[in-house]
């Protein structure tokens, strides 16, 4: 139902925030003190099931009400919880329950996605935002998310997109565009920089960037936009329809030249008709073999 910022507010109102992180607190908390949980030995799979299928659900939620600048940071940040300052939008930070739940649940792609899209939305506009998902170690879950769910698109283009908006928003914090400036004291800003790429780049970034979520279409643009924003030397080449047909009638001696398999229907064949026209040939060819046979 969170699908616009009225009724996100109205839902808020109505004292969702508590009972949503309250729900994705209730889905990592586990006896269990290693850092994934393995479905296959436990003795309570079907409590494990109902676990992870509330954890998917709950960053469901928690995902589309971070389309409100506000109450997204306080899902990231959590906010006051005294009884003289409490509002309806008090929440505490839901982010330490993200992670977990990204930790516990690595094959559940679902959830991988909700937290990566959730991570996405924190961060975009947010400068105080992305900083607490850096420090609170987001970009290795999200890397190892796109890492181990090579062929989920989704969670390609969710995690490009995460690594896109946490990056894009500290480079421009840095630039003087927000008030907030991370650079202080001798740190330079170029100095800045450098510690936000090696941050990413170290957990190998530019490798899952380019050779995972930018082989796939639905996310080669996010791609593109996280490894320009890291300054990575990167092109990115679109081909219209024509260029591609062009592309298929040129010898392919030429390299540059991307070539594509025949579609059906193509009028490689002249005398091939894709759309079906009646005709009564067909019937008096029959008729006069038929007759000619009868003789």
């Amino acid at each position: 139902l969170a699908v616009n910022d009225e009724i996100i507010q109205t839902m808020v109102a109505l004292g969702v925030l508590p009972i949503v992180t309250k729900a994705l607190r209730l889905s990592v908390t586990t006896n269990d003190t290693t850092t994934a949980i393995d479905e296959e030995e436990s003795s309570t799979r079907s409590n494990l099931l109902r676990k992870h299928r509330l954890a998917a659900a709950s960053l469901g939620v928690i995902r589309n009400l971070c389309g409100n600048d506000e109450i997204k940071t306080n899902l990231c940040l959590g906010s006051s919880t005294d009884h003289q300052q409490v509002s309806i939008s008090s929440t505490p930070s839901a982010l330490p329950h993200l992670l977990r739940a990204m930790q516990l649940y690595p094959t559940i792609s679902p959830i991988q996605e909700h937290a990566c899209g959730t991570l996405a939305a924190m961060a975009l506009r947010r400068p105080s935002n992305a900083r607490a998902i850096i420090d609170e170690g987001g970009p290795r879950l999200i890397l190892t998310a796109m890492k181990r769910h090579e062929e989920n698109v989704s969670v390609q283009r969710q995690g490009a997109l995460a690594v896109r908006n946490i990056v894009s928003r500290l480079m421009r914090d840095l630039d003087g565009s927000s008030g907030d400036n991370v650079a202080s004291g001798n740190t330079t800003v170029e100095d800045a920089r450098s510690a936000i790429r090696d941050r990413f780049g170290e957990l190998g970034v530019e490798d899952v960037l380019r050779n995972i979520a930018g082989r796939h279409q639905g996310s080669v643009d996010e791609a593109y936009a996280a490894l320009r924003d890291l300054g990575y030397s990167v092109t990115l080449t679109k081909f219209s329809a024509e260029d591609l047909e062009r592309g298929s009638n040129i010898s392919n001696s030429n390299s540059n030249v991307v070539g594509r398999t025949m579609m059906f229907g193509e009028k490689h064949n002249s005398n091939f008709r894709p759309v079906y026209e009646q005709s009564t040939g067909l019937n008096n060819a029959v008729d006069e073999a038929v007759s000619n046979f009868g003789a």
